[in-house]
């Protein structure tokens, strides 16, 4: 799985700009002013080709269109960078569509064109696209030199050029990595940490994700080949994960954010253990929510069938619990700032549920098991969970509250449900500020709720 997806516009953004410029080619007549109607033509071709609504596949196919007319006009021989352009916007619709011999040859001669033109970066990015595409047809060697050649064009004195550089650097490292080798991993590595060296990460955000995640996918390959460094190796693939989260979070890149987290996931998960399973099975669990089965069907299926093995694993070494058990298990053995991260995490991805039916029961269950736990271990539970739910606005305080003192009530012993009360005043004691516990104290009163 890869996460080569950028981000879109808003839908309605783009639908308004595209209906913008089909209103302009319709006033501009292709045979009295044939530029001007080309370099339209040419826009709504990028325009559809990056659409976000609709059928994916019928907007490219309505780019190509757009393409073809746009070639049409501008003459190669005296419009050489435009009708390069046009090129390099045909062979990036062509290879989303699968079409990856004929995107080959229309970044190629893209290339060519663009060639002694003073259009460096330019050259540069299509050379870049060439490398992605010839890797895709597995001609390896094909795409390093056609990568080799972008790295060594790019102008890092510009904001432009750099993240170009180090979409090319990310590209060559992607294709020495597909070698499958020591060698290959090696080089893929050392271009890998170059482009990290070459970013900032609130320039290139999106880079900086993308690279940190290729740099946890290859020392997760090296930790499978090398088993003797094996927890060396590990190590460094969850530290590049979680830096790449740091960028691709829930809300912003939720298919980069899912693969990621498959991907530590499968990390935690060969380091073994109770623990490490557990996070692995926390970061399954976030995968598969995230994912969508029908647009990301593979990627799904795949977040699935390690989510069900991992939970195989579990039921050897902690028989008969739930999902939730073991999250809140988790929750209770890890340091205050891990245990903080992944309440967060788990809180907002389930206060974020659509339907109110299942995200008053998601947050019920998370909150009974964690309820079931013992004294000390509930109570570090229950002040993280506190001190995120007083960040939150009012109307995913109540819900959490709610959830709370619901579990609390539904354990099975009085004896149970004092401890777990007990806990709940102590967390609220310590988690909260003065009026902060006097209002969460009120509003759990009005529940029904006496302290202990």
């Amino acid at each position: 799985m890869s996460p080569e997806e950028t981000p879109d516009a808003p839908g309605t953004d783009r639908q308004r700009a595209i209906a913008d410029l089909e209103a302009q080619l319709a006033r501009i007549p292709r045979a009295q002013r044939p530029h001007e109607h080309a370099a339209l033509a040419y826009r709504l071709g990028l325009a559809h080709a990056e659409a976000p609504v609709g059928n994916p596949e019928d907007g490219l196919r309505r780019a190509l269109g757009y393409f073809d007319t746009a070639a049409a006009i501008f003459d190669p021989r005296q419009d050489p960078v435009e009708h390069a352009r046009v090129l390099n916007g045909s062979g990036a619709a062509r290879r989303a569509l699968g079409d990856r011999a004929r995107a080959a040859g229309l970044f190629e001669r893209a290339a060519d064109l663009l060639e002694g033109r003073d259009r460096d970066d330019e050259r540069a990015g299509v050379l870049n696209n060439l490398g992605l595409v010839r890797s895709e047809l597995g001609l390896l060697d094909e795409a390093i030199d056609a990568c080799d050649a972008a790295v060594a064009l790019f102008d890092t004195a510009t904001a432009d050029g750099r993240r170009g550089r180090v979409a090319a650097l990310h590209s060559r490292g992607s294709a020495q990595a597909a070698n499958g080798t020591d060698e290959g991993l090696e080089a893929a590595l050392t271009d890998f940490r170059l482009a990290a060296t070459g970013l900032d990460a609130e320039e290139a955000p999106y880079h900086h994700g993308l690279v940190y995640h290729s740099i946890g996918v290859t020392y997760t390959a090296l930790a499978a080949r090398r088993p003797q460094e094996r927890a060396r190796f590990l190590a460094e693939a969850i530290a590049a994960f979680q830096e790449s989260l740091s960028v691709f979070m829930r809300t912003a890149f939720p298919f980069q954010h899912a693969l990621v987290k498959y991907n530590l996931g499968l990390a935690w998960s060969n380091r073994g253990g109770l623990t490490n399973l557990r996070r692995a099975l926390a970061c399954f669990e976030d995968a598969v929510a995230l994912f969508d089965s029908r647009v990301h069907a593979d990627a799904w299926r795949q977040s699935y069938s390690s989510l069900e093995r991992t939970e195989k694993e579990l039921e050897v070494l902690a028989p008969g619990l739930t999902r939730a058990d073991h999250f809140a298990g988790l929750l209770a053995v890890v340091d205050v700032d891990e245990r903080r991260w992944l309440t967060q995490e788990r809180l907002t991805r389930l206060l974020a549920l659509p339907v109110e039916n299942r995200r008053r029961s998601a947050l019920t269950e998370l909150a009974l098991a964690s309820a079931r736990l013992p004294y000390e271990e509930a109570l570090a539970v229950m002040d993280a969970e506190l001190s995120i739910l007083i960040e939150l606005p009012p109307e995913h305080l109540e819900p959490g509250l709610r959830a709370r003192f619901e579990a609390n009530r539904r354990l099975e012993t009085e004896e149970a449900r004092e401890c777990a009360d007990r806990a709940l005043d102590q967390a609220v004691g310590d988690a909260l500020q003065g009026p902060q516990r006097i209002s969460v104290r009120d509003f759990l009163y009005s529940l029904g709720w006496e302290r202990p």
